[in-house]
């Protein structure tokens, strides 16, 4: 657990962070975590379904400083199923579904919701990679 909170402390260097964006290593998004997840289930916290694993999906590690502070490990499989969920998954189809729903985009401007889009087409890109790869996905959520 120690190793895994050093090596996302680490990211938070400018450096760090910018090397493993850019690798494709590294898949932030943000604040926005929350928003993006309801966007793509309708809801806050689901806990089932292809659409819950890019974000809360995954086998929980440890708690860190509160319940909305998490560590959680993706494994090979459902790495690949969440890359398949987002391969399909149809943007302006979950925009119209969800786009009103609490703590989403009801009422944002079009630029945040332009910057969620841009989050999930980043999600599918590094989910992408990493299915092909063969590879876990760990997650780090802040609350």
């Amino acid at each position: 657990m120690d190793r895994l909170e050093g090596a996302f402390a680490e990211t938070l260097e400018d450096e760090t962070y910018r090397r493993e964006a850019g690798a494709g290593v590294l898949c932030d998004l943000g604040e926005n975590w929350q928003m993006v997840n309801v966007l793509l289930t309708g809801e806050d916290f689901p806990a089932t379904g292809a659409e819950f694993l890019p974000v809360l999906g995954g086998h929980h590690v440890a708690t860190t400083g509160g319940p909305r502070n998490v560590l959680l490990v993706l494994p090979p499989d459902l790495v690949r199923t969440t890359a398949g969920f987002l391969a399909g998954a149809d943007t302006d189809a979950l925009l119209a579904r969800n786009r009103s729903k609490p703590r989403v985009v009801g009422g944002a401007p079009n630029w945040m919701v332009d910057q969620l889009v841009a989050r999930v087409e980043a999600m599918r890109s590094f989910y992408r990679e990493a299915a092909s790869a063969g590879q876990a996905v760990t997650k780090r959520v802040y609350g």
